[in-house]
Formats: C-alpha cells, sequence, structure tokens
C-alpha cells in the first residue's frame, strides 16, 4: 500500500459520502473509518473540512450529534467538535445547544448502549469550574442553568466541575458518562488512558460510524508496530450498537 499516492486523499474523501450511502441504504450494519490526512483533504479537496464526524453530521442532516470515546466502560463526550479554541465559548453561548447536546448523550447511553439510567457528570470550561465566577463566568451564565433543566426533565447529570478532577478513580467507577467542553479537555486524558485503543464515536446519527482514536501513523507504516486493538474494539462496538437498537426497533 502506498500511502503517499498521488490520489488517496480525494479517494479517501469519496469513500466517506460512498460508505454513508450504502450504509443508509441497508447494506452495512455500520461504519468504520480510518485516521484521514486533514491537511492534504483541506488544501486539495474541501478547503471547508474540519473532520469526518461533520461530514457525517452533514450527510445525515442532524443538527446535534456528538462525538463519543469510549474504552471499555469508559464513555467521553465533547459539548464542541474539531472547532478552535478561541471559538469554544461562542459555541457555548447558545443555552439551547447545549441543553440539545446533553440530552441526545443522554439518549445515545440509553439507546445504543444499554444503559437504563445514564449517571453523567460534566467539567468547567474555566480553570478550577471558575473558582465561584472568580476565573470566569461562563460556567454560571452557561452551563449550570442548563444542568438545572436537565435535571428538572429528570436526566442525571452532576457539575459542573474542575476539569482537572473529575476524573478520579471513584468517579470512573460511578459515572457512565464524563462530558468535556472541547476536543482537547477530553482528548489528552482520554489517549493517556485509551493507549490508542479507545473508539471514536459518532452517536445521534441514523446510521452507525466508528473510528480508532488513533492517528494517521504514517511514521511507523511497514514497520510492523502498528496496534490492531483499536480496529477490534471498533468492530465489536458496531455489533453492540447495532443489536441495541435492533432490540428497541423491536420492542
Amino acid at each position: 500500500y502506498d500511502y503517499k499516492a498521488k490520489n488517496n486523499e480525494e479517494n479517501a474523501y469519496k469513500a466517506l459520502i460512498h460508505s454513508y450511502n450504502l450504509s443508509k441504504k441497508g447494506y452495512f450494519i455500520g461504519i468504520l473509518t480510518l485516521p484521514l490526512n486533514k491537511e492534504k483533504i483541506i488544501k486539495k479537496i474541501n478547503s471547508k473540512f474540519i473532520g469526518q464526524t461533520e461530514i457525517y453530521q452533514k450527510l445525515d442532516n442532524k443538527k446535534y450529534p456528538n462525538m463519543l470515546f469510549i474504552k471499555n466502560n469508559l464513555i467521553f463526550a465533547t459539548l464542541t467538535t474539531h472547532i478552535r479554541l478561541k471559538d469554544i465559548t461562542k459555541h457555548l453561548s447558545s443555552k439551547k445547544y447545549i441543553y440539545n447536546k446533553i440530552f441526545h448523550i443522554n439518549k445515545t447511553l440509553i439507546n445504543d448502549f444499554g444503559i437504563k439510567n445514564p449517571k453523567i457528570i460534566i467539567a468547567g470550561i474555566n480553570p478550577h469550574a471558575g473558582e465561584n465566577n472568580c476565573i470566569g463566568n461562563e460556567e454560571t451564565i452557561f452551563l449550570k442553568p442548563v444542568i438545572k433543566k436537565l435535571i428538572e426533565n429528570n436526566i442525571n447529570i452532576y457539575g459542573p466541575y474542575s476539569g482537572d478532577s473529575v476524573l478520579t478513580k471513584k468517579n470512573m467507577k460511578n459515572y457512565n458518562c464524563f462530558i468535556f467542553n472541547y476536543h482537547d479537555q477530553a482528548l489528552i486524558p482520554f489517549k493517556m488512558i485509551s493507549n490508542n485503543t479507545g473508539i471514536n464515536y459518532t452517536s445521534g446519527l441514523s446510521i452507525i460510524r466508528v473510528a480508532p482514536d488513533h492517528g494517521t501513523a504514517y511514521d511507523i507504516v511497514g514497520k510492523k508496530i502498528g496496534n490492531i486493538k483499536g480496529l477490534i474494539n471498533c468492530v465489536n462496538l458496531i455489533k453492540k450498537i447495532y443489536k441495541n437498537r435492533k432490540k428497541i426497533a423491536n420492542s
């Protein structure tokens, strides 16, 4: 396999669209995508491309899908996807946006993962969750009112807590899902825990799409040192979600 071939990125990009169309027609129970070189796709094919998650979101015409990361029984979710750090608070300034994102995360935990009464914990946006508005007030303005409304609607959510202290051993045993506000807030601890064997799941779509949580790894091509556990875990998760969805459809 020549990963430097001229049309690689173009073919890979087209494959995303083709895979969605075939899966939508019922040819597959799910889609397992591999990492793409975002830079080359942005420069050569689509200047607005920011990630596969967003491609499938657009194809499926869904407003509030979520980017979930799974390692065994540990589930992370992010309220935003591949956006610039400076744009995070802009995205999170909409209470409707936050509410719907978390509402659909909870729905996914019930329907796709078979968790009857999910217990969710959410991290703050600022250091120390704003330290009672001393280091930012986004938690008070944006997160807390939404969390209150979610609780009133019987969603079992706690927080916001300081992002550097939500992942205690006790919490990892007691909560089904950890919600973070932006990409690296979730991915840095997740990749340390998963050690390149975790799963990226685009939830809230009509089709099932998963991917391993590692990058293109061009630097180890041909060296026979790659780890396929992430791919195996992806296949198993597709089967699990498909089975759970089928059970609901037949009930």
